[in-house]
């Protein structure tokens, strides 16, 4: 393509991309897919946890320590790890507050507003998982106060606690059933509302053309 072509095809598409694209929608519409690429970031690091991460009470903070200081560029990792997913939530937070601002949760985007608050929730347990799983006193407690706080659910409570949580007294099994919630089943389950959510938009569109 020639400059003077080039030139011409930019005049083209630019009317129609300045009404579209203004300051305020150049920013809040790339926050879905950022919150995307930050969860691949945060499987990608997870893995790297995983290889030297032990679920077991007497090991999971020392291995915690072995990654963070001998472990090769393990400090970088465990950090990225963690920092990408407060940053994921917070980007998630204010995806959702644009499409509440712009009224794009209203039919027919109503389910799909849905499955991002099941995102959402999703996320939030993905993080609290493993801030149990680092198992310091901090984690000890968050995961008593989250146990007992679940029991006191209108009769789902207990059930839902054993199911999530283990038994309740600590143990390997405890922190092994967090372990399997943070690593296999509540990625697994956000990777399958991505899928059902990006489906949505390109069924149903969405509320501001591009």
């Amino acid at each position: 393509m020639t400059k003077g072509s080039f030139s011409a095809f930019l005049l083209h598409i630019h009317p129609r991309l300045i009404p579209a694209f203004s300051a305020e929608v150049r920013f809040t519409w790339c926050l879905g897919g950022l919150a995307f690429w930050l969860f691949i970031l945060e499987v990608i690091t997870g893995l790297l946890l995983v290889l030297r991460y032990v679920p077991t009470i007497s090991s999971a903070y020392g291995s915690i320590q072995e990654i963070t200081h001998l472990a090769p560029y393990g400090f970088f990792v465990r950090n990225i790890h963690y920092w990408a997913g407060q940053a994921m939530v917070a980007i998630v937070v204010l995806h959702m507050i644009r499409v509440f601002w712009t009224g794009s949760f209203a039919p027919p985007r109503d389910l799909n507003w849905t499955i991002g608050l099941l995102l959402l929730v999703g996320t939030l347990l993905v993080d609290f998982t493993g801030y149990i799983l680092v198992w310091d006193d901090r984690s000890l407690w968050a995961w008593t106060i989250a146990r007992n706080l679940s029991e006191t659910i209108p009769v789902l409570g207990s059930p839902l606690a054993s199911i999530f949580f283990g038994p309740s007294e600590l143990g390997d099994f405890a922190l092994v059933r967090v372990y399997v919630w943070h690593v296999i089943l509540l990625p697994g389950l956000l990777v399958g509302l991505l899928a059902w959510h990006f489906w949505k938009i390109r069924k149903d569109g969405i509320s501001r053309p591009l």
